[in-house]
């Protein structure tokens, strides 16, 4: 895809021209990711006519940018002959995710307009799932035999890709199969003779095809990598996922996680219709919803008569809950975020959970003392003052030193178990916290038998 940093930046006009040429002329101070996001605001008209005013360049370069049901809108709409001239400027991988969301002969419309090799290059994608290796390289790359001398690689490099596919030059053998990579920065500083094989890197990293883009992008942050190329079983070069498709995942990735761990999922705002949102939410809310009316009942049943005796303690139940939900909730967020960055492993769990232990001591401790003294200095004249700060100082305690524990254990299991740890931790670490938090309250309360 070509580039496009120097477009430059500037507002997207409030009152849009008519004439197509006018329009063209306002957007071209736009920056095509600026408008991409502008898009995504107006009606689905109002983006085909600025879509069609824009040249095939830029047009490529706005589509790339749009969230995948706003591509596949507008793809459908737009004129064959715009169409040809727009996704032929598009990286296979992006033209592959757009097929993949398409209807069969809608697919056919896209694929007809492309020149037979770069279907050849779709196709090899497609065959992969959209969130692998596979499904996210470029074959866009350059190659050179082991035989070639820097002067041959250089030469092959001019004019045989797009020049942001080029930062690094991967050598093969007469099979095909991946020998060593070299930067173009040491390439061009080796006099033109000088055999490729001489300062080329041979212990190159590598992936395979069918592997989750999340592990390539942990492979290439642990590795401090800017490109990793994918190979087949026999170790023959395939594609390459480059710098900007590792930014990418690990973007999607971050969002991903947080998102579930909010109780939902990542879904388009604007594109997605409200009922598929409410169906991919609900599930989520019930679960939370459930726990919060158990603790209701357990409440109003079992501790009945200690809040006859001791309204005031009603008072303290939110500061008490709200505190172990956020201890717990950092922990999960800090193993989560770990787990997806693959900085933790599984035989540091009783360190991880040692630390846990100890911050979450701390923690309710210096919040408990806050906490009791906040009611011994407002409540001072409440005849059993000591009973009532004795207990939110226990329960601020006993609430995150175990949501603590929670947080930081329930992430790992789930990752042990093959389960998506980001999915059910938000809700669940609040409804244990919830039930746990007020349950214990309420106990010490009543094994302090508070008096009216």
């Amino acid at each position: 895809m070509p580039e496009s940093t120097e477009t430059p930046p500037g507002d997207l006009p409030e009152e849009l021209p008519k004439d197509p040429e006018a329009l063209r002329a306002s957007l071209a101070l736009v920056h095509p990711i600026d408008l991409a996001e502008d898009l995504n605001d107006m009606d689905l008209d109002e983006r085909v006519r600025i879509f069609e005013a824009l040249d095939s360049e830029r047009a490529a370069q706005v589509l790339a940018a749009m969230p995948h049901e706003g591509k596949v809108e507008i793809v459908d709409r737009i004129g064959e002959e715009k169409l040809a001239g727009v996704i032929d400027r598009m990286p296979d991988y992006a033209v592959a995710d757009i097929i993949d969301r398409l209807p069969a002969h809608k697919e056919k419309r896209v694929l007809s307009q492309l020149k037979e090799d770069h279907v050849e290059d779709i196709q090899q994608l497609r065959q992969y799932e959209p969130h692998t290796a596979g499904g996210r390289m470029t074959r866009n790359f350059v190659s050179v035999p082991v035989t070639f001398t820097a002067g041959e690689t250089i030469k092959a490099i001019q004019g045989s890709v797009d020049s942001h596919t080029v930062d690094f030059v991967y050598v093969v053998d007469d099979e095909g199969r991946l020998q060593g990579v070299c930067s173009l920065p040491k390439l061009m500083i080796h006099s033109p003779e000088t055999p490729v094989t001489s300062f080329m890197r041979k212990d190159v990293t590598f992936v395979g095809p069918s592997m989750d883009q999340e592990e390539v992008a942990q492979i290439a942050q642990k590795y401090r990598l800017r490109a990793v190329p994918v190979v087949d079983n026999d170790r023959r070069i395939l594609g390459v996922m480059t710098l900007q498709h590792i930014i990418e995942v690990i973007q999607h990735e971050a969002s991903e996680d947080m998102m579930k761990m909010a109780g939902s999922v990542v879904v388009d705002s604007i594109h997605t219709p409200t009922i598929t949102r409410f169906r991919l939410r609900m599930p989520w809310l019930f679960l939370t919803l459930g726990g919060e009316l158990v603790i209701s009942l357990v409440i109003g049943k079992i501790f009945k008569p200690t809040l006859d005796k001791a309204v005031l303690l009603t008072a303290f139940m939110p500061a008490i809950t709200a505190t172990g939900g956020n201890v717990g909730l950092q922990s999960t967020t800090l193993i989560v975020r770990a787990l997806g960055m693959g900085t933790i492993r599984m035989n540091q769990i009783y360190k991880i959970l040692f630390h846990e232990v100890r911050l979450g001591v701390l923690l309710g401790l210096a919040c408990g003392f806050a906490s009791a003294l906040f009611a011994f200095v407002f409540f001072h004249s409440y005849h059993e003052i000591a009973k009532l700060s004795i207990s939110i100082f226990l329960a601020m305690v006993s609430a995150t030193l175990v949501t603590s524990i929670v947080g930081a254990l329930e992430p790992i299991i789930l990752h042990r178990m093959k389960f998506d740890p980001a999915t059910a931790c938000g809700p669940f670490v609040t409804m244990f916290n919830d039930l746990f938090g007020t349950t214990v309250f309420f106990l010490i309360a009543l094994l302090l038998d508070f008096k009216a």
